[in-house]
């Protein structure tokens, strides 16, 4: 009696006809399955797996429709919202022959993915299950959440595809629903109707008006154009006597591209007296047949007709998408096994891999380092100069270029000069050459390259650092803090072991330089020469004087004479001294020609003159009773300006052989020091740093601490090692389509 109420309600159903759904359908359930199970959620949520989300208002008979399409009572049902969980449903068609060519086999069942193994063969048992898992996830007040249920019912009686089941749209919120349930569940519904690769099921009730319809309404947001929505008009048999959804299932008042089918389901009379779902098939069968309304869209009418069209609906979908879906698992699979690679394999259990792992990653470190100091960098940048250009532009254009700059007399005026003289010849009264001043001035001034000299050495020891810390980055070290920490510690030792020296060499070529001043030099200028520089000034000095005392502008006079003075081997010295000296000379000539201007003459500058002189002398003595009465000295005393010509040649003849010995020390510093910290810092990586490391961190009680990975690490390389199983294991399942088609007798084509 059983089969044969089976063949009336379902024609077709033990003669089943290959589909392509039986191919295409199955194959996303497993898509789906791996994806889940290896937990990474579609690998990103770009991979959007083609699947029917079922759509509709709370009590708009969603629960039946699925039902009935599965053929058993299988749902939790009550008067509030009883889908509080999406409800992914995986319907197989197993023929008949399949499910009983085993004695023990059974041959309609369920099974959850939370409870992998484990096989539902009765449906109440699968319906307190459905309930359970979601008090679990949501507690039993109603709570509402987006976590997946899913579920796979194998029988002869279904046809194969994937429903989603999404809480029905409610506006009041109950139990311990917020306040904005109908946001959320809004929200909810549209997160999976509005990937492109979702085909929706819209389900409205016939007694109320389909343009406002919740789902209909929901499914234009995201698919305007009804090109991958099926409409499903429940309660055909409860509408107003005398009325029919004919207008409804044709498309003549929301126009949908995909078409409507129309049902009657069971009522909550028929639920109650446990009315089983064959006979509502039947009744329902026998509905359309007595009502002349739906003659003329019979194949639009009932549930079995809803089964076929949306099976073959979704089969050409997934056929329409598989192509670009195949080829993004391929790309992601190489992407996730690129990640992989680069997070590499852990840390191995063997202690001798261990080892042999410590001493690739330092030997590694050290070569890389090596090659960033010379240049030869796998990954050269052309945005900024790094590793050893950053050296050389240390040394070059910051150092050299800076101790270049440095000169001795810029801040020395005529009187800081002669003072030093004076206080240089002590007691004693200077004479023509002033040799004991030259040498402390000169000395005063070498000491002056020493603190850039050794700030040179510290840079580069800092811009050796700024290398290692880079290259911890590159090498990927910061997977194992403890080693990345070892070696960066290690490395600042080294690099101190060799600034140490390093500085211990500057200062001893500084010193070298205090030591002896040897004026004997080839490229020191000389006393006689000096000598001659300097009365080839003073001459200059009287002239200019000469020409101020007239009033004339000694532009033109002074340009040739200074350009003359210029070439010689202190021009860069002297020449500032000059210009000081015109400027000085015109303000003398615009005072003189004031005062001739006002009415004054030149001898009246020299009177003021000798009064002042007058006044500083009498500062220091007096005239009391025609006896001298003599007066302490001012705390500070500073030499006067030179008032002689033998005192203005003392000056200027120690002002150019200080700056000729100075340029002297200076070049030999600027090639010298260079020299010391290449030597001491910078060839001292290629020469020991990976020996340094080996001998600080290769210890076998240590080793097992310094591949210590960071949680996160590992957090991460298991997420892309179950990334890159789930996207092999799918791509392994789209390799293997063909062959399962062609075993069910189904073309990759072959479309209904």
């Amino acid at each position: 009696a059983d089969d044969s109420s089976r063949s009336s309600i379902m024609p077709g159903a033990h003669i089943h006809q290959n589909t392509l759904g039986d191919g295409l359908v199955p194959l996303i359930n497993k898509l789906q399955d791996i994806f889940t199970q290896a937990g990474v959620d579609n690998v990103g949520g770009d991979l959007e797996l083609p699947q029917i989300a079922v759509v509709g208002s709370q009590s708009s008979g969603k629960s039946s429709v699925l039902e009935a399409l599965v053929g058993r009572d299988f749902l939790p049902r009550g008067p509030d919202i009883c889908t509080r969980r999406p409800l992914v449903l995986q319907l197989v068609h197993t023929p008949y022959q399949h499910a009983s060519h085993h004695n023990q086999a059974p041959m309609e069942w369920g099974e959850f993915l939370h409870r992998p193994g484990e096989i539902f063969t009765e449906f109440e048992a699968i319906r307190e299950e459905i309930e359970c898992e979601t008090n679990r996830g949501t507690g039993t007040n109603k709570g509402v959440s987006d976590k997946q249920i899913r579920l796979k019912i194998c029988s002869p009686h279904v046809l194969t595809m994937t429903l989603v089941d999404l809480p029905g749209i409610t506006r009041v919120p109950v139990g311990d629903q917020p306040a904005d349930i109908e946001k959320r569940i809004r929200d909810m519904i549209l997160s999976y109707i509005k990937r492109e690769s979702c085909l929706i099921l819209a389900v409205s009730p016939a007694n109320t008006d389909l343009a406002n319809s919740d789902a209909l309404t929901l499914s234009r947001l995201v698919d305007p154009d009804g090109k991958r929505t099926i409409g499903v008009v429940t309660k055909l048999d409860i509408m107003d006597r005398g009325t029919d959804a004919v207008a409804y299932l044709r498309g003549e008042v929301v126009p949908l591209r995909l078409g409507y089918i129309g049902v009657v389901n069971r009522c909550q009379q028929d639920i109650a007296q446990r009315r089983s779902i064959r006979e509502a098939r039947a009744s329902e069968a026998e509905f359309f047949r007595h009502h002349p309304a739906y003659a003329e869209v019979i194949d639009k009418c009932g549930t079995e007709a809803l089964g076929w069209t949306v099976s073959r609906i979704l089969a050409d979908h997934i056929a329409d998408l598989l192509p670009a879906l195949s080829d993004k698992i391929t790309t992601r699979r190489s992407e996730a096994q690129r990640e992989l690679k680069s997070l590499g394999e852990g840390r191995p259990e063997d202690p001798g891999r261990q080892s042999a792992m410590v001493l690739e990653k330092l030997h590694g470190y050290a070569a890389g380092f090596t090659k960033s100091v010379v240049g030869k960098s796998d990954d050269l940048s052309t945005s900024s100069l790094e590793g050893g250009a950053r050296i050389h532009f240390v040394l070059q254009d910051i150092f050299v270029k800076g101790l270049e700059s440095l000169d001795p007399t810029r801040a020395m005026s005529e009187e800081d000069i002669r003072t030093a003289i004076q206080n240089a010849a002590g007691t004693k009264a200077v004479l023509l050459l002033p040799d004991d001043s030259f040498e402390v001035l000169v000395k005063q001034a070498i000491r002056k390259m020493s603190d850039p000299c050794v700030k040179c050495a510290r840079i580069v020891h800092d811009e050796l650092g700024r290398i290692a810390r880079t290259l911890i980055n590159q090498q990927d070290l910061q997977r194992y803090p403890r080693l990345a920490q070892s070696v960066e510690d290690a490395t600042r030792d080294f690099l101190v072991e060799g600034l140490v020296p390093a500085e211990s060499m500057i200062n001893s070529l500084v010193e070298c330089q205090l030591a002896h001043i040897n004026t004997s030099h080839p490229d020191f200028v000389g006393g006689s020469q000096a000598l001659r520089m300097a009365q080839q000034e003073l001459k200059r000095r009287r002239g200019a004087s000469a020409s101020a005392g007239t009033g004339a502008d000694d532009d033109g006079m002074m340009s040739g004479d200074e350009n003359d003075f210029g070439e010689d081997v202190l021009a860069d010295v002297t020449q500032r001294n000059a210009l000081q000296r015109k400027r000085d000379a015109k303000n003398k000539a615009k005072t003189a020609l004031g005062r001739k201007l006002s009415g004054g003459s030149s001898v009246d500058a020299s009177i003021d003159k000798v009064k002042d002189k007058e006044n500083d002398v009498k500062a220091l003595y007096s005239h009391e009773n025609g006896v001298v009465s003599l007066k302490e000295p001012p705390g500070r005393i500073q030499a006067s300006e030179p008032e002689t010509d033998e005192e203005l040649l003392q000056v200027l003849v120690t002002r150019i052989l200080l700056g000729s010995y100075f340029a002297i020390s200076r070049g030999v510093l600027a090639d010298t020091v260079p020299k010391a910290v290449m030597h001491f810092l910078v060839n001292s990586v290629q020469r020991g740093l990976q020996q340094h490391l080996i001998q600080s961190l290769y210890h076998p009680n240590l080793v097992p601490s310094l591949l210590t990975e960071h949680p996160e690490t590992e957090a991460k390389r298991l997420a892309a090692r179950n990334k890159y199983k789930a996207l092999s294991a799918a791509a392994a399942a789209i390799g293997a389509m063909p062959a399962d088609l062609a075993a069910a007798g189904v073309g990759v084509g072959g479309r209904r």
